[in-house]
């Protein structure tokens, strides 16, 4: 009895990995009348038509499916690239006014719009109150000092109209009053005089009303809330009367990036407090080499790929539409692709590497395709391993019948169709099961490759 060590090692050592989910089962003790060693080899052989690969076997070799998919394989670039935050996913949050922080927010903290981040105890914002006093003040003496002057103009209507009457009984019998003429004059001279005392405290009341509108705009652009919000009544006073400290709120829903400050500390007019990201406000950033940039042009449809041998499925993939760069790198001699997805996906983080995928023709027609890593050379043959349709549980070893490949997906000519499954992960295991290479006498093969003695 000769066993060929070389298979031997290669299938005890995945055995090793398998040690509790595949395990022998003692055979019951034969008929007395046939042999032995010909009843256990016959119990042990494998199913006609493939590989069984129960769940327990696949969770333990790591074998995992792609599907087979229509692409244009000779027409697609392939480029690496990244993820990276779009220009407006960031908001950074700075003190408008110099003061003392009070944080209400942590860092990595889920926040929405509207949300206080922080407040901002100021001198500088209670002096914009003081002013805003003023304001309102001034605008009470200016009504004040308007009303005199109407009333005053009024006495003196009233009174010229008293003297004019009196005038007129007196003219009417033929009888002059000097005295009251003169009252008269006077009295109608003044009416000049009081009309311009009115215009001038109307100009000095409407100037204190923008006075205090710009005092409104400065509360409002310090505290963000509209000068109707800041108008409301708070009892007998208006509502900016009461805010003790200026609060700066969340105009976006995101997540909280970076703290540049400490809770209690002081921080200067402008100086940063914190940022705020929206994590899915991501685009894709790819080079590619100066030599393509013929190939590549403003619409073209995209799709980004994760990375092989991440824990993201191979086949989740985002679309989007290509935007070149505006200008190339001189001295790393590429020009840069932008893509932003039409959706997200949990996995499309900032700085998460993957394959910008781009169709150059969408003329081009597309074949059936597998990942290059699931085709393996046995011998002289390429075999892939294809998911038994009606055993989900059984794999099926398929002669390639291979076309061109772009260095990452291969074109089947024959042996598959749309939809179907290929195994990816875990390939080389069934390759050590299948290889065509028989048990040595007195031992047998389980499905996962482990090399077993007859009982």
């Amino acid at each position: 009895m000769r066993i060929n060590l070389r298979v031997c090692v290669a299938r005890t050592v995945i055995a090793l990995a398998m040690i509790g989910v595949a395990s022998c089962t003692k055979q019951p003790e034969p008929a007395a009348t046939a042999p032995a060693n010909q009843a256990t080899n016959t119990a042990a052989a494998p199913a006609k038509g493939g590989i069984p690969i129960p769940p327990a076997v696949r969770d333990n070799l790591g074998i995992t499916f792609i599907k087979v998919e229509q692409r244009a394989v000779t027409e697609t670039r392939r480029v690496p690239g990244q993820f990276e935050l779009l220009p407006t996913a960031r908001q950074e949050y700075r003190a408008v006014l110099g003061g003392r922080i009070d944080l209400l927010v942590q860092q990595f903290q889920t926040v929405n719009a509207g949300d206080v981040l922080f407040t901002v105890d100021s001198p500088e914002w209670r002096q914009v109150q003081h002013e805003a006093v003023e304001a309102e003040g001034e605008i009470t003496m200016a009504q004040a000092n308007l009303d005199v002057a109407v009333a005053r103009r009024k006495e003196a209507q009233s009174a010229l109209a008293k003297q004019e009457e009196r005038l007129q009984n007196i003219a009417s019998a033929n009888v002059r009053n000097a005295e009251l003429e003169s009252t008269v004059n006077e009295i109608q001279n003044s009416l000049p005089r009081l009309d311009a005392e009115t215009r001038a405290l109307e100009a000095a009341l409407r100037e204190a009303n923008e006075h205090y509108a710009s005092r409104l705009n400065a509360l409002s652009s310090i505290t963000g809330l509209s000068i109707a919000s800041l108008r409301e009544r708070n009892g007998s006073e208006a509502s900016w009367r009461s805010i003790a400290a200026r609060s700066v709120r969340a105009e976006h829903p995101g997540t909280v990036e970076t703290i540049s400050v400490n809770d209690g500390g002081w921080l200067e007019q402008g100086a940063l407090a914190l940022s705020v990201i929206d994590p899915t406000k991501t685009r894709f950033h790819a080079e590619a080499p100066q030599s393509d940039i013929t190939l590549y042009r403003d619409g073209q449809r995209a799709s980004i790929v994760p990375p092989q041998g991440s824990s993201v499925d191979l086949q989740n993939v985002l679309a989007g539409t290509l935007t070149l760069g505006l200008t190339a790198h001189e001295t790393d001699r590429t020009v840069s692709l932008y893509v932003t997805p039409d959706q997200s996906a949990s996995w499309a983080r900032s700085g998460v590497g993957g394959f910008l995928e781009v169709t150059l023709s969408e003329q081009t027609p597309k074949q059936l395709a597998i990942p290059v890593s699931s085709v393996l050379q046995d011998g002289l043959e390429h075999v892939f391993y294809r998911r038994d349709p009606n055993d989900p549980d059984r794999a099926l070893r398929v002669l390639a019948d291979l076309g061109p490949s772009d260095g990452k997906w291969i074109v089947l000519k024959s042996g598959v169709k749309e939809g179907d499954e290929v195994v990816h992960d875990g390939v080389y295991a069934l390759k050590l099961t299948s290889s065509g290479q028989q048990a040595p006498d007195g031992y047998h093969y389980h499905a996962d490759g482990a090399l077993h003695k007859n009982h």
